[in-house]
């Protein structure tokens, strides 16, 4: 609204000028010279002088302005992109010296670190968080900004300012983007015997590779990702090139054996032998019917099944990979909980086998037992908890991501009704002042 404050002083002047008494003619040439001595003289207008105040202030207050630094929320970025070298410093030193002088004027704030877990500190004036934002370290898989934006709206109810290197997440109120568009080769997916490479470039990069004492030469297209494969089970691997992010140039595979509890059934026992389980709580075997998301991983064997029924539909999952189900006369379990998705059904769309997070939901043991798909699916659903991976990082991370734009929050309001009731004094003043003298009657 401040654009409104030109127009609306000079339209004061004109009409205050407008209603100036005339000038009249000077009865003579002495009269007119002291006039025109005294007229040379500037002379302080107080009506005007009021008036011109008066509508400054309530131009003002339609504006609204801050009353002070108002409270804040700042998310801050601790994936591992954060830890890319811009020059001399990473991009989290350059978010740090972005945002420590907003934090340090802040009279209350919750600073979030935003990584796999987010992590919040406050409410507290943001001098005392100052020491909190020095020490964060830019090592997570990824940044959950959203649920970290809801973590500090949970805990303050004010405008939320992220600082990240990616762009900027829905609903934030202010952004700060930091880094540079940068080349970066890295290892961004490893398996039993296979290790895949991603490059941020805009152009094609060799990786070398070391596995083993024995260095590759890989070409990974732009912005692309590029296979190495017949590697040992058990491997560690080096990129010798690594560019902008040394976190993403070591990565290691490997199995262990796996700890299962599970009914000491001939079956089962049989089972885990072949699949070199031992006997422990990581994993749990269950003869039930699920009655909600498990508080780990947990196959279920249902306690019973209706008549056998041919398997008609498959759903894609990793799960199934190998597994070999369609035609396969299969008995319906208990239906479980609708948190559970169905992974092979029959006619009429009734489920055979289900899933879920950290959960497998088999028919009765003694239907599958024998049927050459049933080790392959508890090895399937064993295979996560049993590979063991270090160093690596998501493959968003190893691109690292592109900054947007910046923008601050809008200051909140609150001086608006003070300005108002200022302009509202200074018009009574003006009317006390200058009140029409009232006028002597004739005799």
């Amino acid at each position: 609204m401040l654009w409104l404050l030109p127009p609306v002083l000079l339209l004061v002047y004109l009409l205050y000028r407008a209603k100036r008494p005339r000038v009249r003619p000077w009865a003579g040439v002495w009269l007119w010279q002291r006039g025109r001595r005294q007229r040379l003289r500037p002379r302080l207008d107080l009506r005007l002088l009021l008036l011109l105040l008066a509508a400054a202030l309530m131009v003002l207050a339609l504006e609204d302005p801050p009353l002070g630094p108002s409270p804040m929320v700042y998310v801050v970025d601790t994936s591992a992109s954060m830890a890319a070298r811009e020059g001399a410093k990473t991009r989290l030193d350059l978010a740090k010296e972005r945002l420590l002088p907003l934090l340090e004027r802040t009279p209350e704030a919750v600073l979030v670190r935003a990584g796999e877990k987010p992590e919040a500190y406050g409410p507290a004036p943001g001098i005392v968080l100052r020491a909190r934002l020095l020490e964060l370290k830019a090592k997570d898989r990824e940044a959950r900004l959203e649920e970290a934006m809801a973590l500090g709206r949970r805990l303050l109810r004010a405008p939320v300012l992220v600082v990240s290197d990616g762009p900027p997440p829905p609903g934030a109120d202010g952004y700060l983007g930091v880094g540079s568009p940068r080349e970066n080769l890295g290892i961004v997916a490893v398996a039993q015997g296979f290790l895949a490479l991603g490059n941020s470039a805009n152009r094609t990069l060799t990786a070398r590779v070391e596995v083993g004492g024995e260095v590759e030469e890989v070409p990974v297209p732009p912005r692309g990702f590029a296979r190495l494969e017949n590697l040992p089970p058990t491997f560690t691997a080096r990129l010798l090139n690594g560019d902008a992010l040394p976190l993403d140039d070591e990565v290691g595979f490997g199995l262990r054996r796996l700890g299962v509890d599970y009914p000491r059934t001939p079956a089962l026992e049989r089972l885990f032998l072949l699949l070199g389980a031992t006997p422990g709580r990581e994993v749990r075997v269950r003869v039930a019917v699920p009655q909600g998301p498990p508080d780990g991983p947990t196959l279920f064997l249902a306690p019973s099944g209706g008549d056998p029924t041919p398997v008609l539909l498959t759903t894609p999952h990793p799960l199934l990979e190998g597994v070999a189900l369609v035609g396969e006369r299969l008995s319906p379990p208990p239906p479980p909980p609708s948190s559970w998705r169905p992974l092979a059904e029959g006619e009429d769309g009734v489920g055979l086998i289900y899933h879920t997070e950290g959960g497998l939901y088999l028919p009765p043991l003694a239907a599958i037992q024998d049927r050459p798909f049933f080790p392959l699916l508890v090895y399937n659903f064993l295979k996560p908890y049993r590979e063991v991976r270090t160093g690596l990082l998501s493959p968003g991370e190893t691109l690292l991501p592109t900054p947007g734009p910046s923008f601050l929050p809008q200051s909140q309001g609150g001086a608006g009704r003070f300005l108002a009731l200022l302009a509202a004094s200074v018009l009574l003043l003006e009317a006390l002042l200058f009140r029409p003298k009232p006028q002597a009657q004739e005799a």
